[in-house]
């Protein structure tokens, strides 16, 4: 069997490959593409070799459905992804399987046990699944509990400036310059905040796009970003995802 996994994320597409030698160790991993760009480069020349794709939904560049306004794929698809069932509604009776992060064996496995019983299915329409899942409302969140004292208040998404981290501790300042202990990882809320809305600029800070004051050329062709309320470190965009937060600022 030749797979093509498709994730962005360097630990996430490790422990992929190693559950799948872990389930066959015959299983030969033709490629990892980390972004739209690159799997659309890969799979416009290389496709008819590959047997079956891994393909997570949220890709450094985009979502891994702008793939198919690109080019026709034709092969079956194991999606993993971080979101919950509300969003994978949509596509859960058309690929093959969908997968939680983190990925463990006996999900791979039944997944993959299913794909053979399915005898390589070659007719999925991914350009409508993609339609399809686009017209679904993803469930972002509108609002985080958060304690003062002793009394909880909801801040609603809309207030907030910026999420970042301290150690071991996450944070969310308000455009008002409060700021409250949140309970989540970055990871975490990467995923449940609105990515027309926010934005992690690096691997510590999350920004809301009305917080950004301003935006400035910075060395080796990176961005310097200034944010209100002000923040205590350096916000700069790397050149790794200098094309993604050009193309978010952009909307």
């Amino acid at each position: 069997m030749k797979v093509v996994i498709i994730e962005d994320e360097l630990v996430a597409a490790q422990n992929m490959q190693l559950v799948l030698a872990e389930y066959d160790p015959s299983i030969e991993v033709l490629a990892v593409l980390r972004s739209v760009k690159k799997a659309v480069t890969w799979l416009s020349e290389a496709l008819p070799q590959v047997d079956l794709l891994l393909m997570d939904i949220k890709l450094t560049d985009g979502i891994s459905f702008d793939i198919f306004d690109q080019i026709r794929i034709k092969k079956p698809i194991i999606f993993t992804t971080a979101y919950d069932e509300y969003a994978i509604r949509a596509f859960k009776v058309n690929s093959v399987d969908y997968l939680l992060k983190p990925i463990s064996l006996p999900d791979l496995s039944k997944a993959l046990d299913k794909w053979k019983e399915m005898n390589m299915p070659t007719l999925i329409d991914y350009q409508a699944l993609a339609r399809q899942l686009q017209l679904q409302s993803p469930p972002y969140r509108t609002r985080f509990l958060v304690k003062q004292g002793s009394m909880l208040q909801a801040v609603p998404v809309t207030a907030i400036a910026y999420f970042w981290a301290q150690g071991n501790l996450v944070l969310l300042r308000t455009m008002e310059g409060k700021s409250y202990p949140v309970n989540y990882a970055l990871d975490t809320l990467e995923d449940q905040l609105d990515p027309q809305h926010f934005f992690r600029i690096t691997r510590s800070v999350i920004v809301h796009i009305q917080a950004i004051q301003q935006i400035q050329t910075y060395f080796k062709g990176r961005l310097k970003v200034k944010v209100l309320p002000a923040l205590e470190e350096e916000l700069i965009v790397s050149n790794r995802k200098l094309s993604a937060f050009k193309a978010w600022a952009n909307r």
